[in-house]
């Protein structure tokens, strides 16, 4: 089967499985970190941008909002410990039908988002790559490239080898691709902020275009939009872990193939 056709079959069967009752748990966390962050673009928009209030000439509320370990970077905590949660429970259930691939995909998918919480929560990359800049000269970026390849490289392993675990049940398909590619752009985006001034020449267009300047730059692009698009990426793999939970998680026997009555089944995922 060609690559073309192996894609198309991919995506064609979660959509040949949609069933909204099925769905309604995992698009109401989606939906809700839209909320989130669309009641925080809007309460910018209203005090910064449109200046009804004032809360400081240099830090609006988007810095309050949108910093490191701020509101926004909490909810996503939340989304990200869930998830761990459930890869844990998961990994233990699989133990116990005795399904080994299911509980290594599953372990190493609980180590990752643990890796994940805790450097959303301590920053520890920023911390390496500033000792590894003034005591060896190194370039931040590159220990940042290397420190998310080790942090990722137990998921990496886990879709690489364990795949079918997750994508053979059709209906996680579009929450885990869309999740994970999402968040792969915005730690690549991260990586490369400094090059070329990557952050600020992007980020000085949208600023302009977007707050009349009001938010600087760098910061725009830093706090704003990576935020954003981390807290939707955690949410979105988390609505994927639910309703797997639903469908094969403790208490449900595990079907390789889970297909509702009715649907078009096409090759299976391997």
């Amino acid at each position: 089967m060609s690559v073309l056709k192996r894609g198309f079959f991919f995506f064609s069967d979660f959509f040949s499985t949609f069933r909204l009752r099925e769905h309604l748990p995992s698009i109401a966390i989606i939906a809700a970190a839209c909320l989130v962050i669309l009641s925080c673009w809007v309460a910018v928009y209203f005090v910064d941008v449109l200046n009804l209030t004032s809360i400081s000439p240099e830090r609006g509320l988007w810095w309050h909002l949108f910093r490191n370990r701020g509101p926004v970077e909490w909810v996503q905590w939340i989304f990200i410990s869930l998830t761990c949660l459930g890869a844990a429970v998961l990994c233990g259930s699989f133990w116990e039908k005795g399904e080994k691939r299911g509980q290594l995909f599953w372990g190493l998918i609980a180590i990752t988002f643990i890796l994940m919480l805790i450097e959303d929560a301590g920053d520890p990359r920023h911390v390496l790559a500033n000792y590894g800049y003034e005591l060896f000269g190194m370039k931040r970026r590159n220990i940042e490239g290397v420190y998310f390849a080790l942090m990722a490289s137990p998921l990496l392993y886990a879709f690489l080898r364990f795949r079918e675990v997750i994508f053979n049940i059709p209906q996680t398909r579009l929450y885990i691709v869309v999740g994970g590619v999402l968040y792969a752009v915005a730690a690549t985006a991260s990586v490369f902020r400094e090059y070329g001034d990557f952050y600020v020449n992007l980020g000085e267009r949208l600023s302009q275009e977007v707050t009349g300047g009001v938010i600087p730059p760098f910061f725009l692009m830093d706090f704003v939009l990576e935020e954003s698009l981390e807290l939707f990426s955690a949410a979105t793999i988390f609505a994927g872990v639910c309703i797997y939970w639903r469908l094969a998680g403790p208490g449900r026997k595990y079907n390789r193939f889970r297909y509702p009555p009715g649907a078009t089944k096409s090759r299976s995922f391997r």
